[in-house]
């Protein structure tokens, strides 16, 4: 942790167990869809099953990489974020497993010594920050839970949307991606952009035209 201060800490209980959490983590796709108030896009360089790095855009334009990496033993992950390839961030996470679908997640925050940010601020900012991605990716991690559970049965279920030219169409309740609740509707187009990835699907025949995912009528 050389040339970096730690000037804060958050710990939190969440409703999904450790694995769903760092499988979460891992997902960098879901930026730019649910954290749309923190991240305008996302562009991946690599990623495995150790994590993945990625150059991203804030909402205000300000662009910076960003770097995941799973811990050997996967009970926590480092994520560190750049700027003109130096870094000005990171997050170091440990996770306690409190049930099988629970967990406490533990974060250490740091900024670059030297780097002139007031300790106090900086830490208000990380803590801010993360307690808001947290309470928006816990849903996902929740809903992404539930549908493991179900399986492919789960996937089967439909309900009727409207198109623009006022036809009926059946779509699913769940994305065909990774099962997550598919609670949009089809645009002028006909498309259906899923919130949780920006996956997009052609509501009348179910070919996703965006995204690698297969359709609901594959």
């Amino acid at each position: 942790m050389q040339g970096m201060i730690e000037v804060g800490s958050l710990t939190r209980d969440l409703a999904a167990s450790v694995s769903m959490a760092v499988e979460d983590e891992l997902d960098w796709e879901h930026l730019p869809h649910v954290h749309r108030t923190t991240f305008r896009a996302a562009s991946l360089i690599h990623a495995d099953r150790d994590g993945w790095a990625a150059d991203v855009e804030l909402v205000d334009g300000t662009p910076m990489q960003m770097q995941v990496k799973v811990d050997p033993d996967r009970g926590g992950y480092t994520n560190a974020t750049f700027a003109g390839g130096a870094e000005n961030g990171r997050a170091v996470v440990r996770f306690e497993e409190t049930g099988t679908e629970s967990c406490r997640i533990n974060l250490r925050f740091f900024i670059p010594e030297g780097s002139g940010f007031p300790v106090e601020a900086a830490g208000a900012f990380y803590r801010d920050l993360f307690t808001r991605i947290l309470d928006e990716d816990e849903p996902k991690m929740i809903h992404r839970a539930a549908a493991l559970k179900a399986g492919p049965a789960g996937r089967k279920a439909r309900r009727s949307a409207a198109m623009a030219d006022g036809a009926r169409v059946q779509v699913p309740l769940l994305c065909p991606h990774q099962g997550l609740p598919l609670n949009c509707e089809p645009d002028e187009s006909g498309l259906m952009t899923c919130p949780w990835h920006g996956y997009k699907f052609d509501a009348r025949t179910g070919a996703c035209v965006h995204g690698k995912s297969r359709g609901w009528t594959d």
